[in-house]
């Protein structure tokens, strides 16, 4: 838990600081999500609802959003990421470029789908300009980032 704790902090930072610099044509990866999408396949569903949960949370706090947004989400998909890997193969590199594609997408599209709800009709194409970059930015990088030896190793052992 101690080590989830630091990587949050870390995550929370480098999504603050250190991320403007990478920013292709304004669209930044989200770490906060890839945070979620990594630690999710290696606990279990519930520990990974409560993970999701707290990233989501902190990430809500951060960017002055509606709060509980992204904890819902982030919650749910963490749940759904683990539940799912104990039957996949996520170990794979091409599944883990997936698993990081199609959960990206999908929390791009409930965070959509929920503010649409709550906020009344929002057009879809000015959406799909933030999602799909977003998703396709934060899956390379995220692949790119479970890619690096040192972060492989750290996985390994927290397993």
């Amino acid at each position: 838990m101690r080590v989830f704790l630091l990587s949050l902090i870390a995550c929370a930072a480098a999504q603050t600081v250190l991320l403007d610099s990478l920013s292709v044509g304004g669209v930044r990866p989200d770490c906060f999500l890839l945070l979620v999408l990594c630690w999710s396949p290696r606990v279990r569903p519930e520990l990974a609802t409560i993970q999701g949960f707290c990233v989501g949370l902190c990430q809500d706090a951060l960017s002055g959003g509606p709060l509980g947004l992204k904890a819902f989400t982030y919650s749910l998909l963490g749940f759904l990421t683990a539940l799912l890997s104990h039957d996949l193969f996520t170990d794979k590199p091409l599944a883990q470029f997936w698993l990081l594609l199609v959960g990206a997408a999908s929390a791009g599209a409930l965070s959509f789908l929920l503010l649409s709800f709550f906020t009344g009709l929002t057009p879809l194409l000015p959406a799909l300009w933030v999602i799909v970059p977003e998703t396709l930015y934060t899956a390379v990088a995220g692949f790119l980032f479970l890619r690096l030896p040192w972060v492989r190793v750290a996985l390994a052992r927290t397993t």
